[in-house]
């Protein structure tokens, strides 16, 4: 999977074309017309059956939305929960789409310490720490347990329980991105972090590596305030997904096609793998833009915004549209869990 691009070969052309062409026919007035922010109800159904296949947490009905890709979820996510000059905490290195949506949005990046097993789970409370030394108040930390980009590691067990408790203590949301989480060689899985934290983590994921990319779909799931800010922010952006994908994509897994598919994409990749068990030669915190990292505060104390704490006024039409989310203060859950285990 060079770059992220996944084998064109493995397409299914021939079905795609049924399924866009059953959808078209059959209910076109759903088809080829703007679907809910949130997703068609029908897909959001299917997903959440999906994640509870794989997972013990199955996120209630407004607790996922759709989105247009992996990455439309993470600029999404960001938008709501982070105002500018506010730090997102970042494996190291890591994905650099990832950063280039933070830093789009004016949140800065700030590295959290990694070994050869991956991210060390306490560096989350370090950097927690000396982020507002650097005017950069952290909102919440991102993280790629599953075969991480670009490192490749799988994240333990025991760290991501570690994990999700370093989150909780801190106060700041986990932000999973489960891409490669499906396409594990020997078709395993480990717990995810949405599983083990369901109060703290909003998962976000793509089905540009298990579909297609050029139907442009994936997903978040998270705490549900959460998620309603982020269908709030999809309003202003693209205001939907595809609804002729989403029904695509609805029948693909509902028929069976997205499970009996799955053993065929594990099959093709492990001979074209570089074999990485750790981080590729020339990969270091100082080679990805705009990061900072947590051991590291500028001798002034002050933000690339200026005095610590501070943040430059936003512009009228950005300022109205973050009033209408909740504050990130606002996002620190009480109440009753509504989450249901799985086999519930």
């Amino acid at each position: 999977m060079g770059r992220g691009f996944p084998d064109p070969t493995l397409f299914d052309s021939q079905l795609l074309s049924e399924l866009a062409a059953k959808a078209v026919s059959t209910a076109p007035e759903v088809a080829l017309q703007y679907a809910s922010k949130r997703g068609l109800a029908s897909l959001r159904q299917t997903l959440r059956d999906l994640i509870a296949d794989t997972q013990g947490q199955v996120p209630a009905e407004d607790e996922l939305i759709v989105t247009s890709g992996g990455v439309d979820a993470l600029t999404l996510v960001t938008t709501a929960l982070a105002d500018p000059g506010n730090a997102v905490l970042v494996e190291a290195p890591t994905y650099l789409g990832a950063c280039a949506v933070f830093t789009a949005n004016e949140a800065v990046p700030v590295a959290m310490r990694n070994d050869d097993e991956g991210l060390v789970p306490a560096s989350l409370l370090d950097a927690c720490e000396t982020a507002p030394k650097q005017g950069a108040a952290p909102k919440f930390a991102y993280v790629i347990p599953d075969f991480q980009n670009p490192s490749g590691l799988l994240l333990s067990a025991k760290r991501r329980a570690e994990l999700v408790a370093a989150a909780r203590e801190a106060g700041v949301i986990i932000v999973e991105d489960v891409a490669y989480r499906d396409l594990a060689f020997d078709g395993a899985y480990l717990p995810s972090i949405y599983e083990l934290g369901p109060d703290v983590t909003v998962q976000v994921g793509t089905f540009s590596k298990t579909f297609t990319p050029g139907t442009r779909l994936g997903w978040a799931c998270g705490p549900e305030v959460i998620i309603s800010a982020i269908a709030e922010v999809k309003t202003t952006t693209d205001q939907c997904a595809s609804a002729l994908s989403q029904c695509m994509l609805n029948a693909y897994i509902s028929e069976g096609h997205f499970t009996a598919g799955l053993p065929q994409i594990r099959a093709a990749y492990p001979g074209r793998s570089d074999g990485r068990g750790h981080r590729p030669a020339g990969l270091s915190p100082a080679r990805v833009p705009g990061l900072r990292t947590a051991g590291k505060v500028r001798p002034s104390g002050r933000g690339r915004h200026g005095s610590a704490g501070t943040v430059p006024p936003l512009n009228p039409v950005r300022r109205a549209r973050r009033r209408r989310h909740p504050s990130p203060a606002a996002l620190r859950l009480s109440g009753p869990r509504r989450h249901r285990r799985r086999g519930q």
